[in-house]
């Protein structure tokens, strides 16, 4: 299979970054852009906000004034905020995180208090770098939300040498980013730094001017502008070149350069698994989309019902992680459901008239076990044998159906 695809958008949400100093209006722009997008995409779902500073008790007004609800989380922990994001998928379209910096600092302390270090070490942030980046980043890209990230800005140092001690070098300021993980900042494709600047006119009685710089524009439409007191139109522009209500992919994080390299652990058996499971995934995917390929808001609907229907949630993050033989079997049942499906206008109206009962056949997994067609449980192909030859089984109360 090939890898290349003609090109197209697939960018169907905003990821953006907002950071400064203190006061420079970082939570406050986050907030005028969420509401621009309520608005914009006419969305009737309430905005999250990951607050880890209080910052939303101060906007509760704000979004009732524009008859937006808004919803709290209240953690400074990156496994809520995973948990949050995974969640908020399902109740909202749009998510304000404020601050990153915050999770980044609890979960740097996280480690040092896990593996009982004083101090992290130089080589202690391969597996803190690779655990954000596995938790948090590829949710960040990945995910089917317009999110706003604010964070606290921190300076970028660069050792040069001494000009006034030859020989020796020293750490100069040469920038600014978002404090957190050293590559969070390049992970939006709209990067804006905030900067309070006061006003020494007259005319201004004082004031000071919130100015937006737009560090980084990935459509390069507003890349390098600068707005003083910045409203959304401001990045409209941005916003509008996304694909809004169109499929999300921003990174493909299963596919791996793992089997480059020689394999020592014995791990071959489990690599198979996971390729199946990879591949049964796919699979279900396609299969729904096959009956409901479209965009359109109830052919969405139906194929969130389907996966709540089947696997009792709409979270595919959570399906990812289901096991094989469950993967099979309910691939197997909606090989068997969809095709009746008729025109129906409605999921429940569809399903209702549908006959739902699967032909029962005996699944085998890679560990050689099954699951048992009477009992519908997991049992050992050895102890199926029994059935087979009419003994009774373990796992049956009785001896088995005639």
């Amino acid at each position: 299979m090939s890898l290349w695809k003609k090109a197209e958008n697939t960018m169907a949400y905003l990821k953006a970054g907002v950071f400064g100093n203190m006061g420079s209006g970082k939570t406050f722009t986050a907030a005028l852009i969420a509401l621009g997008i309520h608005k914009l995409i006419k969305s009737e779902k309430p905005v999250a906000f990951f607050d880890t500073e209080t910052g939303s008790n101060y906007l509760i007004k704000k979004f009732a004034d524009n008859n937006v609800e808004l919803l709290q989380a209240k953690s400074t922990a990156l496994k809520d905020l995973c948990d949050a994001m995974d969640e908020a998928e399902g109740k909202c379209d749009i998510l304000i995180i404020d601050s990153i910096t915050h999770v980044w600092r609890e979960f740097t302390k996280a480690y040092q208090v896990k593996n009982r270090r004083k101090f992290i070490q130089i080589w202690d942030w391969k597996p803190i770098k690779d655990e954000w980046y596995k938790q948090f980043t590829s949710r960040f890209c990945n995910s089917n939300l317009h999110v706003i990230m604010c964070g606290r800005s921190g300076n970028i140092y660069e050792d040069v040498e001494d000009a006034q001690n030859p020989g020796k070098m020293k750490s100069v300021n040469i920038g600014t980013k978002m404090n957190a993980e050293t590559e969070t900042g390049y992970e939006p494709g709209l990067l804006l730094e905030m900067e309070k600047s006061f006003n020494e006119t007259k005319e201004s009685n004082g004031l000071y001017t919130r100015k937006c710089h737009v560090v980084k524009d990935r459509f390069d439409l507003i890349d390098s502008r600068e707005f003083n007191n910045p409203t959304f139109e401001d990045f409209l522009p941005h916003v509008e070149a996304l694909n809004l209500g169109g499929e999300q992919f921003g990174i493909d994080n299963k596919r791996n350069s793992e089997d480059l390299f020689d394999d020592d652990t014995g791990d071959v058996e489990w690599r198979k698994k996971q390729k199946k499971r990879e591949i049964c995934l796919e699979e279900i995917a396609e299969e729904i989309k096959k009956y409901f390929p479209g965009s359109a808001a109830l052919e969405k609907a139906i194929r969130a019902d389907i996966l709540e229907y089947i696997f009792n949630t709409r979270s595919w993050k959570a399906i990812e992680n289901m096991d094989l033989l469950l993967l099979e079997t309910a691939l197997k049942q909606i090989r068997h459901i969809l095709p009746q499906y008729d025109g129906e206008k409605t999921f429940k109206a569809f399903i209702d008239k549908a006959n739902t009962d699967t032909p029962k056949e005996k699944v085998v997994d890679s560990d050689g076990c099954l699951i048992c067609p009477n009992t519908e449980k997991m049992i050992e192909v050895e102890v199926c044998k029994n059935c087979n030859a009419r003994k009774g089984c373990p796992a049956h109360e009785s001896d088995i159906d005639q």
